[in-house]
């Protein structure tokens, strides 16, 4: 009896290390699952007359110039809107100009909505590649930074664009003191451990983006923006 009693606790151990495996391999595969982009079309409708009356020329300019001031000290990013950093221009970067539309704003709403869900593994929400209709990138406008982050639309009617710069991979290197064991010491009465620690070099990626509404009046001949690119956040 005995040893029967030895042979079905070893085999329920089993069984459970079996069942434990099988279900995080389930786990592991469900957030794999969710964490794997599925496209899903915008469902509100294009207004193509709209986007073609709003681009329609017209006497106004858009200037901007595109810039951040993510400031690395060490590992950590500060993006703070106090920083008193300096601007550091971006150079041939593409910015887009919008007209705006209901079919835009229902886009940008669950873009900003599933931005949220790249920072992390999800065990309960599907990631979504959002469809917009083809049209509406024949109403866009694409232009590029020059070399001080300057970029300009020209003759555009008054009403609503946005305007969206590429986001763009801040790189920072540098060297960092990271700890490289321990050592005891004693001088015939105390002993203590003493860390030991030796430069390290690291490089941190740090993505930054771009958009804002811009309205136009019909009394204005210019509109000039400083179009601050920010640390994307999750």
């Amino acid at each position: 009896m005995y040893k029967v009693s030895v042979f079905s606790f070893v085999l329920v151990l089993i069984l459970s290390g079996c069942a434990s495996q099988m279900q995080q391999a389930d786990n592991e595969a469900r957030i794999k699952q969710l964490n794997t982009p599925v496209d899903v079309k915008v469902s509100v409708p294009f207004d193509e007359a709209q986007a073609k009356a709003a681009m329609e020329l017209g006497n106004s300019t858009l200037r901007g110039v595109l810039y951040h001031k993510v400031s690395f000290n060490g590992r950590y990013v500060n993006d703070s809107p106090l920083s008193l950093k300096s601007a550091n221009y971006l150079s041939n970067v593409d910015v887009i100009l919008y007209p705006v539309t209901a079919h835009l704003l229902e886009l940008m709403h669950l873009e900003n909505e599933n931005l949220g869900r790249l920072g992390f593994l999800s065990t309960d929400k599907q990631l979504k590649r959002f469809i917009p209709d083809d049209r509406m990138y024949k109403y866009a406008i694409k232009t590029k930074t020059d070399e001080h982050g300057r970029y300009f639309f020209n003759q555009l009617k008054p009403g609503r664009y946005l305007i969206l710069a590429a986001d763009q991979d801040i790189i920072s290197t540098g060297t960092e003191a990271v700890r490289d064991g321990t050592s005891v010491v004693s001088d015939g009465l105390y002993t203590a451990s003493v860390a030991h620690y030796k430069n390290q070099d690291f490089r941190v990626r740090t993505t930054v983006r771009y958009d804002e509404y811009v309205d136009i009046k019909p009394e204005q001949k210019e509109v000039i923006l400083e179009s601050r690119m920010r640390i994307r956040r999750f």
